[in-house]
């Protein structure tokens, strides 16, 4: 095996690792949950459709009609016809869904300061550099 071949099967190997921890597998249901849609919606005052959401956050549309109904029933959401296409549902942050939101943002802030006091600020930057490599060399597919 030559030494590029050991160094793949390294980085699948930590990699796997990485992703497979419990903590990273509750961020990704965080990601591509309730935060996730949270998270969406925060900066987004006109709101996003369902369809438009599934497609930012790679959900499936029966998933995603689940995770807006759990909003909704929390309050967290409203769901309203566009005024300018009646077929359209947007989804909009209620002032409470905004609240949730910041304070997930800033419980995850906490979580990564670990990552700072380990690393320090300059490798955090090279890290995340060199994650945006990894991100470009591996391109979106395009569809569900």
């Amino acid at each position: 095996m030559t030494e590029k071949e050991k160094l793949a099967e390294k980085i699948y190997e930590v990699l796997a690792d990485l992703l497979n921890r419990k903590s990273n597998i509750a961020i990704l249901d965080s990601i591509r949950g309730e935060y996730g849609v949270l998270n969406c919606l925060c900066d987004n005052e006109e709101g996003a459709s369902a369809g438009e959401l599934c497609k930012r956050l790679h959900v499936v549309p029966g998933r995603m009609a689940d995770i807006l109904k759990k909003l909704e029933e929390k309050q967290l959401i409203v769901r309203e016809k566009d005024p300018e296409d009646r077929r359209v549902v947007r989804t909009r942050l209620t002032d409470k869904g905004r609240q949730a939101s910041a304070e997930r943002r800033t419980a995850i802030r906490a979580e990564y300061k670990g990552l700072f006091d380990i690393l320090g600020e300059s490798e955090v930057r090279e890290l995340i550099r060199l994650l945006k490599i990894v991100l470009a060399y591996y391109p979106e597919e395009t569809g569900i």
